[in-house]
């Protein structure tokens, strides 16, 4: 009965971790092929790339030094960094409103930020256009940051609350027993506890900072405003340079697997936050 029971174990082992290791080569492949791209000379393109057969280091020099990489990258840190720091910023408050306050039109409020998920960008960019023109802030930094933030406040707003939710009130109240208001409270009290959550919604923000597309290609036009995503897609000519955009590509996807990394004890936690209420 006990042989019986370890080899179903074993065979029960077998199993999972044979579709563990098959998701993990599916998911990583696209990666791999960037990476092999972006290490072979143009010349060579198209043969097989199943393991490493050239190094050649001189893709990522070229299109460091032959294109404006290095403006993109730092249009999608600003991009990224911005749009993190200002919905982290926003979330907070109007999260610990819904979350502390009861006020009319609450419901509807959270329905009004749900909806706004499901507004496709492509619906906004057009108004939103002829707006920047209006005010002076086409070709900016900052319009695009704004508009990324409308686009991205949603999620974290919901995380925020659900985790806001879960902390009990009665610590606020000690607080204001010792003489802390309601503000000294949320930064003293609330949010060293909520720091899981908003390291979740700071990375969430981060990443769709970083991937930024159509109001970067929409509502700028300096080539140092554009983000990475459209100056790679940019490089397409009659005859694409492949190795140079895999290069890019590889270069792009650095810090947010770097952010990932960092905050990735915490996304677990951040985003189950508050679902037991």
């Amino acid at each position: 009965m006990k042989k019986n029971r370890r080899n179903e174990k074993i065979r029960n082992y077998i199993v999972r971790y044979f579709f563990i290791i098959v998701w993990v080569i599916i998911a990583l492949l696209p990666i791999y092929s960037a990476l092999m791209t972006s290490l072979t000379p143009f010349a060579k393109l198209g043969e097989r790339m199943l393991y490493p057969e050239y190094f050649h280091w001189e893709n990522y020099i070229e299109v460091a030094t032959q294109t404006p990489l290095w403006e993109y990258l730092k249009a999608s840190i600003i991009y990224a960094l911005g749009t993190s720091f200002f919905t982290i910023i926003i979330s907070i408050l109007a999260a610990y409103a819904l979350s502390r306050f009861q006020f009319r039109f609450k419901v509807a409020f959270m329905m009004v930020i749900v909806a706004i998920q499901v507004i496709p960008q492509i619906v906004i960019v057009t108004p939103l256009y002829g707006l920047s023109n209006s005010m002076g802030l086409y070709d900016t930094y900052l319009i695009v940051v704004l508009a990324m933030v409308a686009s991205a406040i949603a999620n974290p707003i919901l995380l925020l609350k659900g985790f806001f939710d879960s902390i009990s009130v009665t610590l606020e109240e000690a607080a204001a027993v010792d003489g802390c208001t309601r503000f000294q409270a949320l930064v003293k009290i609330i949010l060293p506890v909520s720091l899981p959550a908003l390291t979740t919604a700071f990375a969430l923000s981060f990443f769709s900072g970083w991937d930024a597309y159509l109001y970067p290609m929409i509502l700028t036009s300096s080539p140092g405003k554009v983000s990475m995503t459209v100056g790679l897609s940019r490089m397409k000519d009659i005859v694409t340079p492949w190795n140079w955009i895999m290069a890019g590509t590889i270069i792009a996807i650095i810090p947010p697997i770097l952010i990932y990394l960092i905050a990735q004890k915490y996304l677990v936690g951040g985003l189950t936050a508050g679902s037991d209420k």
